[in-house]
């Protein structure tokens, strides 16, 4: 892209695909157009409006922190000592309404891959939607979005560099009221053209931050400083490296000129800038320099492929390095074009030109930002979780709650019985390992039978060729130890010993000791002879408990074939696993409204049944009690609402005593009127509800 040619080596296909940008490679494209007043006065309305819309909601803003706690809580059971913390475009103010929400755990202990694994099978098992762990990027993140209110939502570890940048781009939005329209315009843009999606081989809204903010530094007269130019140096190591964070605390100072176009001006300038001048040829953006610098500075030459010779290679899905360099502000090694992909490139480069295009015919906000892949784009947050139930008629809602609750009464039978399938194959995996264990075992004992049986033999051979008169060493021992005190003791002058006597003595003496090494050979092969023979009797008798331990179950197969089906049956229940939390989810959600909306007719319910309550009170007070008691002195009939009556005015015992005395009915009555002024009480109770 960086040389135009007469022949781009472009398909008929991608000439079709990307048709300005091979006119501009061959120099067929006009570039002579001006954008009219007219055009950039509508534009300023629209993005202003479009500003307008892009406020966040309460009802948003709680759903997000409904979310945000959400998550918190799952942290923090799932990882001890973790901080979740807000950072991005939510809380500098310059991200979409329905943007992503960047969010950031700290935690310590394991490495950020690994916790990113263990947060997107955490994830995916609460039902979130294309939970998608990206762990190959600079910073390694988890994106995935909330299923019930589509907010989508990025996750990182440790990225404490990121709340930096949040307080640099919100220092800069910060600096101008056009600061912020002037982004959401080119986000939004970006957005509905396909190309503000990084996992997508495009720019990320991130990046597209950076690229508009330069664009307002390089403006004549800028329209915001370089933040990082000045104010006192704050160098802090995150993470074993070094950076430079520092922001000047006062940006808006640093200016020495107003600049007054408009916002609609600015955009303008912005596509015609791309358009008619695109500056990454021989450039790299850096906000941190205020300017564009030169690639050589930099030392961010296009490596190879380049752009055009990845395209026409479509075997090639990588650019080379600093295709389109956007320099980070604080880690300026980093560069934000390392996700682009040779089309995302291709893409960019081709909405530039459209763009401009669009402008100089007179082209109106809707058309500049035709959405391109509606899949893409999530334009509104559900804030309401029953939006749908609240037009549908109790009694469906009711039916609807009843066939979820039968489907998951279903579906939990089949996962109790491949649960119970599972189990069986495991046990059988289980029994088949330990006989094949315990066939090794009586192998291997076995196979020390034999040696063994020829050791003893030849032992017991050799002890026997030694034992032809075998005399136990501890009578030779005795024998020698009484020889040898003869031989060495005092002589008696009186008694002393033949010359023939001394020379027996010496020749027995020396024969014990022949002797002695003759018994004591014979006692070791004797002693290893009884050893062997421990061994063998031992070996033999652990034989027979191997063969005892053993199942019969090998005629059922190899045990790796129940470990596959254990392993088969595992698979299956997953995704059952899953159906099973959504169907439990959306029981959850129905019960919550027929809970809320019954509550709606709930005081005029209450109200029903106090009513309900007086007139029953009013037509027992109309019975006549006397009448009553009257008919059960004399044993007449009396019917349930007589019973009542009775039971309610002194009972059984009461009917002697009212007979006998007139003036019990009255102080009756009177003390059964005390109770009205109680009723009364009760029902004025309701207006405070």
């Amino acid at each position: 892209m960086s040389k135009t040619c007469q022949e781009t080596g472009f398909t008929a296909s991608q000439q079709a695909k990307w048709p300005l940008t091979h006119s501009s490679l061959t120099n067929s494209l006009e570039k002579s157009q001006v954008i009219p007043d007219s055009v950039n006065e509508q534009l300023s309305k629209d993005i202003l409006e479009l500003t307008s819309e892009q406020e966040i909601s309460k009802k948003l803003s709680e759903r997000r922190d409904g979310i945000i706690n959400h998550l918190k809580r799952r942290f923090d059971s799932k990882f001890r000592g973790s901080k979740l913390t807000t950072f991005g475009s939510s809380e500098s103010g310059l991200g979409l309404k329905n943007g992503d929400v960047d969010l950031c755990l700290e935690f310590n202990g394991e490495k950020p891959k690994k916790v990113l694994n263990k947060i997107a099978r955490m994830l995916r098992d609460d039902g979130m939607e294309d939970v998608t762990l990206i762990s190959h990027a600079k910073v390694p993140i988890v994106k995935f979005i909330d299923q019930r209110s589509k907010i989508p939502i990025d996750i990182s570890i440790n990225n404490s560099l990121a709340i930096y940048n949040t307080k640099l781009l919100r220092s800069y939005n910060d600096c101008d009221s056009r600061v912020r329209p002037f982004i959401l315009a080119i986000k939004h843009w970006a957005l509905h053209r396909g190309i503000c999606n990084a996992a997508f081989g495009t720019f990320s809204s991130y990046a597209w931050t950076f690229i508009a903010l330069q664009s307002l530094q390089t403006t004549n007269p800028p329209v915001v400083p370089n933040i990082q130019k000045h104010g006192k140096r704050s160098m802090k190591i995150i993470e074993g490296t070094e950076y430079d964070l520092t922001m000047s605390e006062e940006p808006k100072k640093l200016l020495k000129e107003n600049n007054s176009q408009s916002v609609g001006e600015l955009l303008s300038n912005f596509f015609e800038s791309f358009a008619l001048n695109w500056p990454w040829d021989e450039n790299v953006l850096s906000i941190r320099s205020g300017e564009n610098i030169s690639r050589s500075s930099k030392k961010w030459e296009q490596q190879k492929p380049s752009i055009i010779e990845a395209v026409i290679d479509d075997k090639n899905v990588r650019l080379g390095k600093h295709s389109l360099p956007v320099e980070d502000p604080f880690d300026t090694m980093h560069d934000l074009s390392r996700v682009l992909r040779p089309e995302g490139a291709m893409d960019i480069r081709e909405e530039f030109l459209r763009a401009f295009k669009i402008l100089t015919e007179g082209g109106d906000w809707k058309k500049l930002t035709e959405t391109k892949f509606p899949e893409l784009v999530n334009d509104s947050a559900n804030t309401d979780l029953f939006e749908d139930l609240r037009i549908m008629p109790a009694q469906d809602v009711k039916d609807m709650l009843e066939d979820l609750q039968s489907e998951l009464s279903v579906l939990e039978s089949e996962i109790e019985i491949r649960n119970n399938e599972r189990k069986n194959a495991i046990e059988m995996s289980k029994a088949l390992r330990k006989n094949a264990e315990l066939q090794r075992e009586e192998n291997k004992i076995a196979n020390t039978l034999k040696p063994r049986r020829a050791k003893i033999e030849q032992v017991k051979k050799q002890r026997d060729e030694v034992n032809n008169n075998y005399i136990p060493v501890h009578w030779i021992e005795n024998e020698l130890s009484k020889v040898f005190k003869r031989l060495t003791e005092d002589v008696d002058l009186m008694r002393t010993p033949s010359l023939q006597k001394e020379i027996e003595l010496f020749s027995w003496f020396f024969e014990l000791q022949s002797m002695h090494e003759h018994s004591k050979k014979t006692r070791e092969f004797h002693n290893e002879f009884k050893k062997l023979l421990r061994e063998q009797k031992n070996a033999l008798f652990e034989l027979e408990n191997v063969k005892e331990s053993g199942t019969e179950v090998n005629l059922f197969g190899d045990f790796a074939n129940f470990d596959d089906l254990a392993h088969k049956l595992l698979l299956e229940m997953n995704p059952m696993h899953t159906e099973k939390r959504k169907l439990k989810r959306e029981i959850g959600r129905l019960e919550a409204w027929i809970r809320i909306s019954s509550k709606k007719g709930g005081q005029k319910t209450r109200h029903n049944n106090r009513s309900n309550k007086k007139n029953y009170s009013k037509r027992r007070n109309n019975v006549n009690v006397a009448e009553v008691k009257s008919r059960a002195a004399s044993g007449g009939a009396l019917s349930l609402s007589d019973l009542d009556t009775l039971l309610n005015s002194g009972g059984i015992s009461s009917i002697s005593n009212g007979q006998q005395n007139g003036t019990s009915k009255k102080k009756k009555k009177s003390k059964k009127k005390n109770f009205s002024p109680h009723r009364g009480n009760r029902g004025r109770s309701k207006k405070g509800m």
